[in-house]
């Protein structure tokens, strides 16, 4: 099995890419996925393996893995930033695609130091000098062990920014769950789903294993670029490599028995509609599309109700990931959980203390200048930034 090598574009329609892995090899990187020392989605093939398919050469990351006797025992899928600090070396970054919520690498959980060492070491054999690996769990056990391996070394990571997003503890109930509320606010969420009941037959929906993902798939994409997502040109169908890579991705998990879908329609149409990937015993939120033209009603809120009782109600998942911005304005409200995540910059072997001070120092520049111009922008559009 040959999982070292950057993957090639295809302009292929198939939902399920093989790129140049083997189906052998896919299913040893799935086995990895399914016993690795931590979760994480976003490495599994359905995901990566769609990127490295679909997405064009500027945003298409490459596959790194270190294995024994066959095995992949860690791998991480990084993009090359070459016109970043190219003068004092090139960056690995783990932040790629429009699709980023998640840059755990998976990590074998027999001997994961060795293999983590290991999995540095070929990412400094391959020309680079630092790793930025975003939006790793803090209080995750790679990040601890992320720490631990590198300040061995004599030169630890830097924190470069840290944050919390929504979650949910899914060993609770329903009920549970559905308490913490108080009963004016359960009065009206009642109120708002018999105001959507009025305009016809309201149905709560789930997609079962055997069920249309084509047709699923498409209304989503469909309902998501008639809204304001479409409008602002951030919709997965207003950019073509996207809407092949979402196609792509989704029909992988969906095949793997790891996705979930759920929809909520008003007579013959879907009014909200969203998606979530599962890795392990761990749910992340995937991207939501719902009816502006029934704002009022709250269509999208209406079935976040409905998919966190579902999500409570399934034995398999312990944790879920809402994959949002800090202080989200409707999913803050619903998730009381908080998890923390932080982006670190991971000196590799080879690299001086006085290199790795540069280049920390211009990226941290380079971070505090993005967020300037950020706010600078909302504030001339009156937005609030995120």
């Amino acid at each position: 099995m040959n999982m070292r090598m950057t993957m090639h574009d295809h302009a292929a329609s198939a939902p399920a890419p093989h790129g140049n892995v083997s189906a052998a090899g896919q299913e040893q990187w799935w086995q990895l996925a399914e016993e690795a020392l931590e979760p994480s989605a976003p490495m599994t093939p359905a995901f990566a393996l769609a990127a490295m398919v679909h997405l064009p050469a500027g945003r298409r990351p490459a596959l790194f893995s270190v294995e024994e006797e066959a095995q992949p025992r860690a791998l991480a899928v990084v993009k090359s930033d070459a016109w970043r600090w190219r003068p004092l070396g090139r960056l690995a970054s783990s932040r790629w695609g429009d699709f980023f919520f998640l840059g755990t690498p998976l990590v074998v959980a027999k001997r994961p130091d060795a293999a983590l060492h290991d999995l540095l070491t070929r990412l400094g054999d391959a020309g680079f000098s630092a790793w930025e690996a975003c939006s790793l769990p803090a209080a995750g056990p790679v990040a601890r062990m992320l720490r631990q391996e590198v300040a061995q070394e004599g030169l630890p990571p830097v924190e470069l920014a840290r944050w919390q997003r929504a979650a949910l503890d899914a060993t609770q109930t329903p009920e549970q769950w559905f308490r913490t509320f108080n009963s004016k606010r359960r009065r009206y969420w009642r109120s708002q789903w018999r105001q959507l009941e009025k305009r016809g037959v309201l149905t709560f929906e789930r997609l079962d294993a055997d069920g249309d993902i084509t047709a699923w798939t498409e209304e989503f994409l469909q309902l998501e670029a008639a809204g304001w997502k479409g409008r602002a040109g951030t919709a997965l169908l207003c950019d073509a490599h996207n809407a092949a890579f979402a196609r792509t991705m989704i029909h992988g998990f969906h095949a793997r028995g790891q996705l979930r879908f759920w929809r909520l329609r008003l007579d013959d149409r879907a009014i909200a509609s969203l998606f979530a990937l599962v890795s392990q015993d761990t749910l992340w939120l995937g991207k939501i599309a719902y009816d502006e033209a029934l704002h009022r009603q709250s269509p999208g809120v209406m079935l976040m109700l409905e998919v966190t009782k579902d999500i409570l109600a399934d034995p398999a998942i312990r944790f879920a990931d809402s994959c949002a911005v800090p202080n989200h304005p409707m999913i803050d409200h619903l998730w009381h959980e908080r998890l923390e995540l932080v982006d670190m910059l991971v000196p590799l072997p080879g690299i001086s203390r006085a290199r790795f001070s540069l280049i920390t120092a211009a990226e941290r520049a380079r971070r505090s200048a993005r967020k300037s111009a950020r706010n600078a922008w909302h504030r001339l559009r009156g937005t609030r930034p995120v």
